[in-house]
């Protein structure tokens, strides 16, 4: 398994500070690039948007299921 690059463990990092366990989540995505394009996506954004922010979403059933 090949470490993860600096941008990846950054994200990795904001999830689990956001909500401990969702790194774990995030670093699966991320190795898992084959099927999710997480690693091109970090990879393709500038590290100071490499950030956790909050939000809200229109669709409350989404937020039923992971929060």
């Amino acid at each position: 398994m090949k470490p993860l690059t600096p941008k990846e463990q950054k994200v990795v990092d904001e999830f689990e500070s956001a909500r401990p366990g969702l790194g774990a989540i995030a670093e699966n995505n991320i190795r898992h690039n084959d099927k999710t394009g997480w690693a091109e996506i970090i990879a393709d954004t500038p590290e100071s948007e490499l950030i956790v922010r909050e939000g809200f979403s229109s669709n409350s059933f989404m937020y039923k299921r992971i929060g």
